[in-house]
């Protein structure tokens, strides 16, 4: 990526493993990626993703944003995102944007990017992944990751409570916090059913199926929509183990998460771990109410958005789906809540957000 003047300040880098394609771990991520790609393409940037390879994977122009898959694939998906995390800061001894905006990959939400670069780089906060990856493996995931964190000197996260976290690894980094953002229907779906949803990765541990699926009322009817590895699809299927009460959807896009929306009267975001929830929004943009345990990080949902019940409690998380599938009026009237609420989170706000961040990099 050579060339000089303005064409070169105008070169923007985005990484981030996942892809919107990718069948393991597409999602939000990727999601937020994508959009933010597009916008800064449109503001007349010349912008380039890097991502992780998978079966099928293609790189090539997407509505006139490059995207370049690196070849990790082969590894697996587990695999894949170790070799990702020490191949990129290789890829920036060699390309030369303006900015780099690094979505922050597993396992220590760190890369040696900053070190290698020749270009301010702007750590993307989707995830803190330390404490949960110790929790996992009993490894000090939370020191490397601090020590990692210590090397950026920009940040965007999506909540205070990161922003915080950040900032004592890096105090003389600057954070900016900038919620996710969704694109907005022009009102409503009317409610076409009585089903509890979940919608998004399928990661039976930090999700929180297991507690979903203990908790699941009696007379509730569940549709589990989204995709994840062969491991952790394998793990939920022998939790379901061919309850009727459950129905596996696969992955959803465009029109069936549309009509998967429609046919809920909830949705419920039951996850361990969770550093925003784009599930969540889209839901509340839709008028549906959301159940979730109490995590810092989803505060933002707040009484307008649904119920939010003790963390990891499946006796108040039953409660809490039996009350609404019950309650129609309160049901109807938190959805509408839901979603005036979600109208401060119009994924053109984010955008902007970022297009402002870039332009002040840059100029």
């Amino acid at each position: 990526m050579g060339g000089s003047g303005a064409d070169a300040r105008r070169r923007v880098v985005l990484s981030i493993y996942d892809d919107l394609d990718n069948p393991h771990y597409a999602g939000g991520g990727p999601a937020v990626v994508a959009r933010v790609a597009q916008r800064l393409v449109a503001e007349g940037y010349a912008v380039t993703v890097y991502c992780g390879s998978y079966r099928g994977a293609v790189s090539g122009d997407r509505g006139g944003v490059r995207y370049v898959h690196l070849p990790v694939g082969w590894a697996g998906p587990r695999g894949g995102q170790i070799l990702f995390w020490l191949l990129l800061p290789l890829v920036a001894l060699v390309v030369r944007p303006a900015v780099w905006i690094e979505s922050l990959t597993p396992p220590v939400s760190a890369s040696l990017v900053p070190l290698t670069a020749r270009c301010p780089v702007v750590g993307l906060v989707q995830m803190l992944c330390g404490a949960d990856m110790q929790r996992r493996y009993h490894l000090p995931f939370e020191a490397i990751e601090r020590r990692g964190l210590a090397l950026y000197r920009h940040y965007v996260t999506l909540n205070d409570v990161d922003a915080d976290l950040v900032a004592a690894a890096g105090p003389r980094a600057t954070v900016r916090v900038i919620p996710n953002g969704v694109e907005l229907p022009e009102r409503a779906t009317p409610a076409t059913g009585m089903v509890l949803l979940y919608l998004g990765r399928i990661d039976v541990e930090q999700k929180g199926l297991d507690l979903l699926l203990e908790a699941l009322p009696d007379g509730g009817s569940l549709e589990i929509a989204g995709s994840g590895t062969a491991a952790e699809e394998a793990k939920l299927a022998a939790l379901v183990d061919g309850d009727p009460r459950v129905r596996m959807l696969g992955r959803v896009q465009g029109a069936a998460k549309e009509a998967a929306l429609a046919r809920c009267a909830v949705v419920v975001v039951p996850s361990r771990y969770e550093t925003f929830s784009l599930t969540a929004l889209e839901a509340m943009s839709h008028g549906r109410p959301v159940i979730h345990f109490d995590l810092p990080r989803l505060a933002w949902i707040g009484r307008e958005g649904g119920i939010a019940v003790p963390s990891f409690s499946v006796p108040h998380l039953h409660d809490a789906m039996a009350r609404m599938l019950a309650d129609r009026e309160g049901r109807v009237a938190m959805g509408r809540a839901a979603r005036r609420h979600s109208l401060g989170y119009d994924r053109r706000i984010t955008e902007e957000r970022y297009v402002d961040l870039v332009a002040g990099l840059t100029g």
